[in-house]
């Protein structure tokens, strides 16, 4: 009988993208570029570019769910179950909340011009959609806590203190960002209808 030499076989080695594709998990990264590839647009110039901290740490959320998504265990099924939920959330937030945000720096130091006034269709969006937007922070939320409640499991505790970070940044999402934001569109009709 042949025994198979175990130690001298090559390890098998998966890429991230080979991970990702069987698992059938996208980035946030490919479906960004999928997204501004269609509209033919980049992610915000000039004024309404994303503030470079909300920047970061939209990727960090993204690349943290992606690699807890790789896992075959409770932990990243569960990863992958929030990813559904939260991936297109995020998209939307980087179009409608994020790039106004983007404003705030100009207009606190007293900058203003007419370009500026495009940002307030967004804000008119944001106010419309305030509702969905709960209602997909609910689902969000339902689906973090299934993910804590895995990696607590699993003792993931990086994963626990990811889970919790994110569930704050919804928090204040709609307590600080959300507010801010339509505050910049009714500043910015404010200051039309001033003359400024």
């Amino acid at each position: 009988m042949k025994i198979k030499n175990r130690i001298s076989s090559p390890p098998r080695r998966y890429s991230a993208t080979k991970a990702r594709a069987q698992l059938k998990v996208r980035s946030c990264a490919e479906v960004r570029e999928k997204k501004q590839s269609r509209a033919g647009v980049p992610d915000g110039d000039g004024d309404f570019k994303i503030p470079e901290p909300l920047r970061v740490n939209q990727n960090e959320l993204c690349v943290a769910l992606e690699r807890a998504a790789l896992s075959d265990s409770k932990t990243g099924r569960a990863a992958r179950s929030l990813m559904k939920v939260l991936q297109p959330h995020l998209l939307k937030e980087e179009d409608d909340l994020l790039q106004t945000l983007g404003l705030l720096v100009a207009l606190a130091n007293g900058q203003f011009h007419s370009g500026m006034h495009e940002v307030t269709a967004k804000t008119e969006h944001l106010k419309a959609r305030m509702f969905e937007i709960m209602r997909e922070h609910v689902e969000i939320i339902e689906a973090a806590r299934k993910l804590l409640h895995a990696a607590r499991a699993e003792k993931k505790l990086s994963l626990v203190a990811f889970t919790e970070r994110l569930m704050l940044r919804a928090w204040t999402d709609e307590v600080v960002f959300y507010p801010t934001a339509i505050l910049i569109g009714e500043y910015l009709k404010l200051k039309s209808s001033m003359g400024a």
